[in-house]
C-alpha cells in the first residue's frame, strides 16, 4: 500500500498482483489510493492457479487494464472452474470464487 504513494509523481499507474499484496481487502484499498492519487490501476498475475486468478477476476471491473492468463501457462492445473474467452478470463457462474479443486 505505501507504495501506491510513492508511485504518485514518477509513474502513470500502478500494477497490482493480488498474490504479493495482500488480497482482496488490500488490492481494493490500493485501487482507492491510486484513484485518489490520479493514478491508472492494472491488475496483473504471476503464474498462479485458477484459484489465484479468480480472485482478481472479482474486482477487475473496477481497473483500466487487465491482465489475468497466468493460470493458462500450467499444465496440471490444481483448480478449475475459469473459462477464457475472446481473449478474457471468463468467471464462473459457482458461488464464491467459482473454483473447484481438480
Amino acid at each position: 500500500m505505501a507504495d501506491v504513494g510513492r508511485a504518485a509523481g514518477i509513474a502513470d499507474g500502478i500494477n497490482i498482483k493480488l498474490a504479493k499484496s495482500g488480497g482482496i481487502r488490500e488490492g481494493l484499498r490500493m485501487i482507492h489510493a491510486a484513484r485518489a492519487l490520479d493514478l491508472q490501476v492494472m491488475i496483473g498475475c504471476m503464474i498462479e492457479s485458477e484459484l489465484g486468478i479468480a480472485q482478481s477476476a472479482q474486482i477487475a471491473s473496477l481497473v483500466d487494464h487487465v491482465d489475468l492468463d497466468g493460470h493458462l501457462l500450467i499444465s496440471n492445473a490444481p483448480f478449475s472452474g475459469l473459462g477464457f474467452r475472446d481473449g478474457g478470463v471468463v468467471a464462473s457462474a459457482e458461488p464464491g470464487l467459482g473454483v473447484t479443486p481438480a
